[in-house]
């Protein structure tokens, strides 16, 4: 009998089902989520499946399954869930080759459970002296790859041994904390303000600081009606980026004696703040016009003065009472006059310091600037060649060593060439971010090194560091090109041959195709070569993602002795070139 491929019923997954970037396996996040691995080598994306509640998961041999706190979730090929009680904590899994099933390992009870999916049916007590020991099994995430977990990020290795990073977005987190003498402190379910005589006032610094690692949006800040308002505050809805902060103050001001009580709301976030008033003594503070009456909780400027140099003041109280200061190069002496204390700061780190002047139990904040020699101009060091689908490394140096600490902004963006669309891919590792902040300590010439995802869309990157209003950037182009394949896979069986193809397009416009498959004699098998126009099904799916993955999927009908094929060529053509898989080997 002849044999004949027939292209009548040629399927495309990107014309079908499959309208979406190629999902190469699931894994837990260790942060309670189940995510998705998408994407392909150099451009993944993690997607949230479960958002909580997950201790483990992963998907081996074409088997999902994840893991909450007593409950074991399997998902059948029907794509319906089967649940089991099992013990608390952690999971692992493995495939039994042999046996075509499933061994789970709990290592709160030791206990091994198999999974049989013809019974579908957990059965504990399984076991095997021929597997090795469950804590020796991978963490298996996918065909071919398997995950790594280090201290703040999660990396997976594929099966020729090459690791690259996974991008997580989490959950908004934010944390309300007490800023006092240049720390941070968390508040907790109540706040006791510091105590303000009748018609005085007392004040105290709030932060709101995103703990996550993606944006958080503050969209209510007030607090009932009473004593105690807000000032310097920023206004909702407030948008504050992965790791930077928002601060606001609350005065107290009472009108008469008494104890004091009301509740400060941050989106669903309540604190109780209390406050408490009484006659007491007035501290002021000697100025140029005069002196100047201070109020507790509310900040007094002494002024600026020079790293290493001393700043002095005189204070007065009436009636006598003891005073004594607080914060780092802060002193405070009494004077030979009843009543008068000579305060004094000097420090040798640069920038923004805060005291604290003490009478009893109130508190009266001091602030001094503390200047220092010019701030170093940065630029940005690419350490890796760049290129499309790649996790390449840079880091930021500065002209001269940092003579203090120094904050430096980082950020990328991304302009993708005329037509195409912005590629989401294209982000800092492992937040999956795009603008981040990073320290650079004093005597260092450079930052530590930094990762970017450089996506798989035909554009220029530019990384941006800021320190101040002073700025360094580089950029680099991904080209057009031809698609490039990442993966090509040929297997024949009995009456079907099917051709599986995995890579990206920076151009997004690939259009035709064309299949020849090879007889073991070196023919061309009839018809010959077989031409393929999917112009209209890429471009469906181009609108339906962010990058240009793609994961395509062609069966061809036999007709004939399946054995006596030996290989077939695949061509894609986009509209920079074309690309050839060269003959595959069918399986």
């Amino acid at each position: 009998m002849s044999l004949r491929i027939f292209a009548a019923v040629l399927l495309l997954a990107c014309s079908a089902a499959a309208q979406e970037p190629p999902v190469a396996g699931y894994f837990s996040d260790g942060r309670g989520a189940l995510r998705a691995l998408v994407g392909v080598q150099g451009a993944w994306q993690a997607p949230a499946l479960v958002p909580t509640g997950v201790e483990s998961g992963g998907f081996v041999e074409r088997l999902l399954w994840y893991k909450t706190a007593n409950r074991l979730w399997i998902r059948m090929e029907s794509g319906e869930w089967m649940v089991f009680e099992v013990p608390e904590g952690p999971a692992a899994a493995m495939f039994h080759r042999e046996r075509g099933t499933w061994l789970f390992h709990f290592p709160t009870t030791n206990e091994v459970a198999e999974w049989n999916p013809a019974a579908e049916s957990l059965v504990f007590g399984a076991d095997d002296p021929d597997l090795p020991p469950p804590s020796q099994w991978p963490e298996v995430i996918g065909e071919g790859y398997v995950l790594e977990r280090a201290e703040d990020a999660l990396f997976v290795k594929d099966a020729e041994g090459r690791t690259s990073a996974v991008p997580l977005a989490d959950a908004p987190v934010f944390q309300l904390l007490l800023v006092e003498g240049g720390q941070e402190k968390p508040v907790g379910n109540s706040f006791v303000m510091p105590p303000a005589a009748p018609g005085d006032s007392s004040t105290a610094r709030f932060r709101v600081r995103n703990t996550g690692s993606i944006a958080v949006v503050i969209t209510r800040l007030s607090i009932d009606p009473g004593p105690f308002r807000t000032f310097d505050q920023f206004f909702p809805p407030r948008t504050i980026a992965p790791g930077d902060f928002a601060d606001f103050w609350v005065r107290f001001a009472p009108e008469a004696p008494g104890e004091y009580s009301r509740t400060l709301y941050i989106n669903d976030l309540k604190v109780t703040l209390l406050g408490s008033s009484q006659g007491l003594p007035v501290v002021e503070l000697e100025t140029a016009s005069g002196w100047q009456t201070l109020k507790a909780g509310e900040a007094a400027q002494l002024g600026s003065v020079e790293r290493r140099s001393v700043l002095s003041r005189r204070i007065r109280v009436t009636p006598a009472v003891p005073l004594s200061v607080t914060g780092e190069g802060f002193q405070i002496q009494a004077d030979s006059q009843a009543g008068y204390y000579n305060l004094s700061f000097s420090s040798d780190k640069v920038g923004f310091a805060r005291g604290n002047v003490v009478e009893g139990q109130r508190t009266f904040p001091v602030e001094v600037t503390v200047t220092d020699f010019p701030t170093p101009t940065p630029s940005v060091e690419l350490l890796d060649e760049p290129g499309p689908a790649r996790q390449i490394r840079f880091r930021v140096k500065l002209s001269e060593a940092a003579r203090t600490n120094l904050s430096v902004a980082v950020s990328v963006s991304f302009l993708p060439d005329t037509g195409l669309p912005d590629d989401t891919a294209v982000m800092l590792l492992p937040n999956s971010i795009r603008t981040m902040p990073l320290s650079i300590a004093e005597g260092a010439a450079s930052s530590g090194e930094i990762l970017l995802q450089t996506g798989t869309t035909a554009g220029l990157i530019q990384i941006r560091a800021s320190i101040g209003s002073k700025t360094g950037a580089a950029s680099f182009r991904i080209a057009p090109g031809a698609v490039a394949l990442t993966s090509a896979k040929a297997s024949v069986a009995s009456a079907n041959a099917e051709v599986i193809l995995t890579g990206y397009d920076t151009v997004r416009s690939a259009s035709r195709l064309a299949f020849t498959f090879y007889l073991k004699s070196g023919q061309a098998a009839a018809p010959g070569r077989i031409e393929v126009d999917a112009a209209a099904q890429f471009s469906e799916y181009y609108r339906s993602i962010s990058g240009s993955a793609f994961r395509l999927r062609a069966h061809f009908p036999v007709s004939g002795t399946h054995t006596e094929l030996d290989s077939v060529e695949v061509e894609v053509f986009n509209s920079v070139g074309r690309v050839s898989t060269g003959r595959l080997r069918l399986e």
